[in-house]
């Protein structure tokens, strides 16, 4: 990925492709998913080039920039999911889909293995794989295979890139250690808060924000959950999220998420926080 700049000042970010079969396969559909999205914390796609310039910006984190960050990416993937005339499922959210600003505004991005889930209870996958491009399955699937639950589960593992300043593949060395899941880890993480201190990223201790940081990893244990029916919705997760966000004055400006539904109620965000903590 590239930082590009316009001549009028406006950045841009370029996904730089070797020329494949298969990849121009996954670009064209790539750019049908986001040819249909309009979002603030989903990229916008304005053209495609052979151009390419430095690369994206590369800087330490402080905590406020890593909530908003967190922030902008529960509020683009509620939206994804609700807030369209069709849902969008991401299916590859990793640290490499999200692309920031210089204010450190997330922008989802890297939409090439997305489907799309149309109100009739059709479904339409957006993939390079020809066994899977252009399939419709019936609606009736569409719970029981729960694609949704895979974007939370990512999300869970972003929080904790985030918290811990390590890569998936370390957490995973971390939890292996002690022969448990992601979830036992962040259990012993959550109850012994000198252990804690060994995985957090050092930049964040000693600063005033662990009762933030304990916060974001319950909400990261119940996104991981083994079983997908025992996550939160994405709804629920925005508005657990937003209660840190308030601390920082970038939740202002959310009614498009918040009149979509009843169920994601402030309520149930405390719930998805408190029930971990128990």
């Amino acid at each position: 990925m590239y930082k590009a700049m316009l001549p009028n000042g406006y950045p841009l970010a370029v996904k730089r492709l070797y020329k494949s079969q298969s990849l121009e396969k996954q670009f064209k559909s790539e750019l049908s998913a986001l040819a249909r999205l309009r979002h603030n914390n989903i990229i916008s796609l304005l053209g495609h080039c052979r151009e390419r310039k430095e690369m994206l910006l590369n800087k330490i984190l402080d905590w406020p920039s890593r909530i908003k960050i967190v922030v902008g990416i529960a509020r683009g993937l509620a939206c994804l999911h609700y807030n369209f005339h069709f849902s969008v499922v991401h299916l590859s959210l990793s640290s490499n889909a999200i692309l920031l600003y210089q204010n450190f505004e997330a922008k989802i991005s890297n939409f090439e293995e997305a489907i799309i889930l149309k109100p009739e209870g059709l479904m339409f996958v957006n993939s390079s794989d020809n066994d899977l491009s252009n399939r419709v399955f019936d609606g009736s699937g569409v719970r029981e295979l729960d694609f949704y639950k895979k974007d939370v589960y990512d999300f869970g593992i972003l929080l904790l890139e985030l918290i811990t300043g390590k890569t998936p593949i370390q957490i995973n060395n971390y939890s292996n250690r002690l022969d448990g899941s992601y979830v036992d880890w962040i259990t012993c993480l959550l109850t012994c808060p000198s252990l804690m201190c060994n995985f957090i990223d050092k930049s964040l201790i000693g600063l005033g924000f662990d009762n933030e940081i304990f916060q974001l990893l319950r909400i990261a244990s119940a996104c991981i959950k083994p079983l997908s029916c025992q996550r939160p919705t994405t709804l629920e997760l925005y508005h657990a999220i937003s209660i840190l966000g308030e601390n920082y004055g970038l939740i202002n400006n959310d009614t498009e998420i918040l009149r979509q539904s009843e169920i994601a109620t402030a309520s149930t965000s405390n719930e998805i926080v408190e029930v971990e903590s128990t």
